[in-house]
C-alpha cells in the first residue's frame, strides 16, 4: 500500500511540475489560453543519417509522422554500376543509398506514413510537362515498396505547383494522373533557414504557428536536399528540446486525423 501511495504522489508531483513548466513556455511564447491544438509533424528531404535519431525520439515520445523521401536517395542501381566501374565516390554513395533504404523500411515498419517528395528537388512547375512527369513517375516507381497509404502520398518541392496552383495547374493534374494525393501544410518550423539555426529562433517560431492556428500539419526537415548524406544537422540536435514545450501546446495526432479518406496499407 505504502508502495503505491508514493508512486501516486511522484505522479502528481510530475504532473503539477509539468503544468508548471507548460505555464512557463505558454507565458514566454505568449500562448493565451489552455487548449491544446491538433498537430502532425511532417519532414522532407530524406532519409538522411541523422533520419534513425529522429526516429528514435518519436518512438520514444510515441509521435506520429510522416517522412516525404526524395526517391533519388533510394535510387542505389547507378552508383552501383559507377562503383563497379571504379568510381569510388560511387562506392560510398552506394554504400549510403543502402542504408537510406534500410532507414526507411524502420520508418515504415514503426508505423509512420511514407510519401514523395518527388525524384529530385526541383521546381517542377518550371520543367516540361514530360520531364516534370518523369520525375512523378520515376519517384512512384522507386517507392513503391515503401508507400504506406492507398492513394500514395505527394509533396511537392518548394511548395511549386501547390502555392502557385492557380497559375500552373498542370502540377496537381498530373499528380492525380499518376494517383498521388498531395499533402501541404499548414504550419512551417522554417529550419531551412540558416538566420533561424540558432538559439531557439526555431522553437518561437514553431509555438507561434501552433498558437495562433487551429491546428495542421507542420513542415520540418530531417534532410537537406542539396546534401546527399548527412541531414539537417541542427533540427536533428535539437528536435529532442522542442518537444517539450511543444506539447505543452500541441495534441500529435496521426495524419489519418486530418486526411480521414486515406487508406492506411496493412489496416
Amino acid at each position: 500500500m505504502r508502495r503505491i501511495i508514493i508512486l501516486v504522489s511522484l505522479i502528481l508531483i510530475s504532473s503539477t511540475t509539468f503544468a508548471d513548466t507548460c505555464a512557463q513556455y505558454r507565458a514566454k511564447y505568449q500562448c493565451p489560453g489552455n487548449d491544446k491544438k491538433p498537430i502532425h509533424l511532417s519532414f522532407d528531404d530524406g532519409p538522411a543519417n541523422l533520419t534513425p535519431s529522429v526516429l528514435d525520439l518519436l518512438k520514444r515520445e510515441r509521435i506520429p509522422a510522416t517522412f516525404f523521401v526524395l526517391a533519388e536517395r533510394l535510387d542505389c542501381q547507378p552508383h552501383k554500376t559507377q562503383c563497379q566501374a571504379g568510381e569510388q565516390a560511387a562506392c560510398t554513395s552506394y554504400n549510403y543509398c543502402l542504408e537510406h533504404r534500410k532507414t526507411l523500411q524502420r520508418t515504415k515498419q514503426e508505423g509512420h506514413m511514407i510519401g514523395s517528395h518527388s525524384y529530385s528537388h526541383l521546381h517542377l512547375s518550371a520543367l516540361p510537362i514530360a520531364e516534370m512527369e518523369q520525375q512523378i513517375q520515376q519517384s512512384k516507381q522507386i517507392i513503391q515498396p515503401f508507400f504506406t497509404t492507398s492513394p500514395p502520398l505527394f509533396r511537392l518541392p518548394f511548395g511549386d505547383g501547390w502555392f502557385n496552383r492557380n497559375q500552373k495547374p498542370q502540377v496537381l493534374q498530373s499528380l492525380a494522373k499518376y494517383g498521388f494525393k498531395h499533402i501541404a501544410w499548414e504550419m512551417s518550423a522554417y529550419d531551412w533557414r540558416k538566420a533561424d539555426q540558432q538559439g531557439d529562433k526555431i522553437l518561437k517560431t514553431v509555438m507561434h504557428e501552433i498558437c495562433s492556428k487551429r491546428g495542421g500539419v507542420i513542415l520540418f526537415h530531417d534532410g537537406v536536399f542539396e546534401d546527399e548524406h548527412m541531414g539537417r544537422t541542427f533540427t536533428g540536435d535539437h528536435l529532442a528540446e522542442w518537444i517539450p514545450a511543444m506539447r505543452c501546446v500541441a495534441d500529435f495526432k496521426p495524419l489519418t486525423y486530418f486526411y480521414k479518406d486515406l487508406k492506411v496499407i496493412g489496416q
